[in-house]
């Protein structure tokens, strides 16, 4: 979970932008984005824990094979089996591409 502090700064600031404007849109952006940022991590962090079960759900639920979605996103069937059987677990480009996959469907990246 994001940190709670973070959370509690962005609404700090938030009501000083609304109210006297002493926050500018500027900085309201720069805080929005670093709480963004973090709650981003948390979710791929949060994925790639639970990843083996995800993957193979995201398959079943999309009707494709583990071939097809290796391809899909450039990685190789063995990737995808060693991830669905819990042996290693997705990083990078791959994790963000299976998060986005499983929120929005394949058309994501069709």
């Amino acid at each position: 979970m994001v940190d709670e502090r973070l959370l509690k700064m962005q609404r700090m600031a938030q009501r000083f932008h609304d109210s006297s404007g002493v926050v500018t849109q500027t900085t309201m952006r720069e805080i929005n984005k670093i709480v963004d940022e973090a709650m981003q991590e948390e979710r791929l962090k949060a994925f790639a824990e639970s990843s083996a079960e995800r993957i193979r759900a995201l398959r079943e639920k999309e009707k494709i094979s583990q071939g097809v979605l290796a391809r899909l996103i450039n990685m190789s069937a063995n990737s995808i089996q060693k991830w669905e059987r819990d042996e290693t677990k997705p990083t990078g480009a791959a994790l963000i591409l299976l998060m986005l996959i499983e929120e929005k469907g394949l058309q994501i990246i069709c």
